[in-house]
């Protein structure tokens, strides 16, 4: 191997093996929402959301089952094919920016700086399929660019191609330019204009399209984590043609929403190249128009990047790494151009200055000054924010409330990465064995006949109404454990208070470590005619607050007191910090007067015996 392409993956090597992500993802931002399911599949050989992308899936479930074998963990196993994917596409970059230049540390100056653009670099460091669309690209731009004769180039590029494009459809982007560039070539030009040829070229192409044997077949194996219906011909070409995802791909209705698109998409570039990396890369494409020797080269990186920066505006209305990484790639070949054509200016000589030693200047220098400059900024901006998100604790932290689901019941978490967390704990570590996992699509007058339990958070986007809307009935929430819901179609009944007020009944303080965690049971003889809060304090000896967990509502702020029947028994669990020195446990039910006065209802008070 070339030692400076040694070098250049090393160094890049070393940056991202910090950043690899190493547990459940959980984390929400749009690198991220995918990451969680593509653990599970790797892990299980299952298939992805649509278009089911089979060729990845088959590859990497392949590597992540010979590094699980090595002794990897399954969460960290299937970063490691995008790892790998991602320092061969770079490997490729740098190659045929070498064979565009002669300049001996230029391509790998560049390569250094693209492999830390903020979707590269996090693309090498989690389980997502952009990395692999990426090296399938860099192949197509090697075999189409490549300055040489290139035995075969048009069977190649065909098989590539239809690999590329089945893979993923975003990749059809770049070929206009790919056409472009081998019809540039007098011995390519005639074959394209010979029907044999073109049919034969159509006939390598759809060979890309068997990988999607992978999905039915792997459906009828019944192995776990397959997406949709693949098994049956309706669900398959769903998968295939991917017609979930149709709700992105159109025109914006308006010019305020293609404004917005516009902008979303430059903001994007932006922060990826920075906007002095962005005007130096457009400069440098320009710059190789210009050049005979780069030109064919910069009309063809121009080509892919207008058609993929066009689609994404006018007709793409999300963030699509599959079409951001074409338009920077050509842009970081435009910063090769740039820097080439500096490099190749003669010195420039001042006068008047013949007396000082920098009367002339030399170009080679600030060049390089530019591209370290370049390189130290993007690691000081990207490498936090890629480790935030792969150290992202969410997923874990969605693990241990799953933990705490009622063995036998069904859980609801949205589909997502939270879901996908609780998933691959169930799935992947053997974890949560009697806990039924169902996304907000299930079938819920079916799983109501068990025990429905759902985090807090989901009432958020799921209200009540929605419940009841999917049930087909009134549904009563309590709690099911710590910051889990039950979701009932009847309601638990109970002796009412003879008083006819509100009471307590039950209580139970549990001591689990750093936490505290309060069981109760409310009922009320009548309806409540007001809405009341819950206090939970946690006192010293003196009675001074060391702690709370008061609730806005009873069932963490989800069951007002109005919505109960009379003699209902509402299940309630309050968590809280253990605090060094507490004594007793004071709660209950309050109001705020109008004159601001907190107003208590009902009021209990238990001693904390943690250290017994």
């Amino acid at each position: 191997m070339n030692y400076k392409l040694f070098s250049v993956l090393l160094l890049l090597l070393a940056l991202t093996l910090p950043l690899l992500q190493t547990i459940p993802n959980g984390a929400e931002h749009y690198f991220m929402i995918d990451v969680g399911e593509t653990q599970i599949v790797l892990n299980r050989w299952g298939t992805l959301h649509a278009t089911g992308y089979p060729l990845y899936v088959m590859l990497s479930s392949a590597g992540v089952a010979l590094l699980r074998g090595l002794g990897l963990s399954p969460a960290l196993a299937p970063a490691i094919p995008s790892l790998v994917y991602g320092l061969a596409a770079l490997a490729l970059v740098y190659a045929l920016a070498a064979r565009l230049t002669n300049r001996r540390w230029l391509p790998a100056a560049v390569v250094v700086l693209y492999g830390l653009t903020r979707t590269v670099w996090i693309h090498l460091s989690i389980a997502e399929i952009y990395s692999f669309g990426l090296l399938i690209l860099a192949g197509l731009l090697v075999l189409a660019l490549w300055p040489d004769r290139v035995p075969g180039r048009l069977g190649w590029l065909a098989l590539l191609g239809g690999l590329g494009v089945f893979h993923h459809r975003g990749l059809l982007m770049a070929a206009p330019a790919l056409l472009y560039a081998v019809a540039a070539i007098p011995e390519t030009r005639r074959s394209l204009l010979r029907p044999v040829t073109l049919i034969t070229l159509l006939g390598i192409g759809l060979l890309g399209f068997l990988p999607y044997l992978y999905l039915p077949l792997r459906a009828g194996a019944g192995a776990a984590w397959v997406y949709g219906d693949p098994g049956s011909w309706s669900g398959f070409w769903d998968q295939f043609l991917g017609r979930e995802a149709s709700r992105f791909i159109g025109a914006p209705a308006t010019l305020d929403g293609l404004l917005a698109n516009f902008t979303l998409v430059n903001s994007v570039l932006v922060t990826d190249l920075t906007a002095p990396g962005l005007l130096a890369g457009l400069v440098g494409l320009f710059i190789g128009l210009r050049r005979p020797d780069q030109r064919r080269a910069a009309l063809t990186l121009i080509l892919s990047a207008v058609v993929a920066y066009a689609f994404h505006v006018f007709f793409y209305t999300d963030i699509l790494s599959a079409l951001i990484l074409p338009i920077t790639l050509s842009l970081a070949f435009g910063w090769l151009f740039l820097a080439d054509w500096l490099l190749s200016l003669p010195p420039l000589r001042l006068r008047g200055l013949n007396w000082l030693s920098l009367s002339t200047i030399n170009y080679q220098l600030p060049t390089l000054l530019c591209l370290c400059g370049g390189i130290l900024w993007l690691v000081f901006q990207n490498f936090p924010f890629i480790r935030d998100l792969t150290t992202n604790p969410t997923g874990l932290e969605t693990i241990a409330l799953a933990e705490g689901a009622p063995p036998g019941s069904t859980l609801m978490i949205d589909w997502g990465p939270r879901h996908f967390a609780v998933g691959f704990a169930r799935d992947v570590l053997g974890e949560l064995p009697g806990v039924r996992l169902v996304s907000h699509k299930a079938d819920f007058r079916a799983a109501i006949t068990g025990e429905l339990v759902t985090p807090d958070f989901t009432f958020y986007n799921r209200p009540v109404g929605w419940w009841e809307e999917q049930i087909g009935s009134r549904v009563y929430l309590s709690a099911a454990g710590p910051r889990l819901v039950r979701i009932a179609a009847q309601p638990l009944m109970a002796d009412p208070p003879p008083s006819g007020g509100i009471e307590a009944r039950s209580p139970r303080l549990i001591c689990d470590g750093e936490m505290l965690t309060l069981e109760v049971t409310w009922t009320a003889g009548t309806a409540p005619a007001r809405d009341y809060s819950v206090f939970v304090h946690l006192l010293d000896d003196s009675g001074t607050l060391i702690g709370q967990g008061d609730q806005a509502a009873p069932v963490y702020g989800w069951r007002p007191t109005t919505s109960w029947l009379p003699g209902e028994a509402i299940r309630d669990i309050y968590p809280l910090a253990y605090v060094p020195g507490a004594a007793r446990l004071r709660y209950g039910l309050y109001t705020q007067a109008d004159d601001g006065r907190f107003v208590n209802e009902v009021e209990y008070d238990m001693p904390v015996n943690c250290d017994a």
